[in-house]
């Protein structure tokens, strides 16, 4: 759950983030990225995980991600998050076993969409790094500061300049921890269902249910 919780937190928070408290160039652009990616109607994203510390890869997955508004679909590895804005299902593959919560933003904290989007728009500053060439593509390179104290030093943001579009993640942890997301594909608006936002029982037979409601 600390990775599902991380990475939600982490694509909210750069798909959504508020342009204050910005300096070196980096108020243009964030405005610029928010008003684009807060017109979304939806949001299909797939992207590569990795964790590296003291310079060694330690960990790599593969996931994907839906957002619709509050409802989101998450998925990291084994594991599958659903909220439909009143449940949330935390679905656990390799011992076929759920968690479902009720959705309550006033405590929700990290897997909380509308939070995320309330709160940690206060919480950071962003200060433009550079431009550099990436894969033929040129990125721009913002930082984005915690201003009070945090497990993470800084949360790095690479920018696709042409596009205006987020190619990459890298949340910069204490004791020399990276973890990384690339974009692999990113697609908007398109239709999407409000049953891929709900755990169906039925597709998952002898499923253990730990029901914290």
């Amino acid at each position: 759950m600390k990775k599902i919780s991380i990475l939600l937190t982490l694509f909210l928070f750069a798909f959504f983030a508020s342009a204050q408290n910005v300096d070196g160039g980096a108020t243009d652009i964030l405005k610029k990225l928010s008003s684009k990616y807060s017109s979304f109607s939806t949001m299909k994203i797939s992207y590569t995980y990795k964790c590296e510390s003291n310079d060694k890869v330690i960990d790599t997955q593969t996931g994907t991600m839906n957002i619709k508004g509050e409802k989101y679909t998450f998925v990291f590895g084994n594991q599958t998050s659903y909220c439909n804005g009143k449940n949330l299902w935390n679905y656990q593959k390799d011992i076929n076993e759920v968690s479902i919560f009720e959705y309550v933003e006033a405590e929700d904290n990290l897997l909380n969409p509308a939070k995320i989007l309330k709160e940690w728009q206060k919480e950071y500053r962003a200060k433009f790094i550079r431009e550099e060439t990436q894969n033929g593509k040129l990125v721009q390179i913002i930082d984005l500061l915690p201003l009070q104290s945090s497990s993470y030093y800084k949360i790095r943001l690479f920018i696709d300049k042409s596009k205006l579009e987020i190619n990459g993640i890298s949340a910069f942890e204490k004791g020399s921890t990276v973890y990384s997301y690339h974009i692999d594909k990113f697609t908007v608006n398109t239709s999407i269902d409000d049953t891929t936002f709900v755990f169906d029982m039925k597709q998952h037979p002898g499923v253990e249910v730990n029901d914290m409601r």
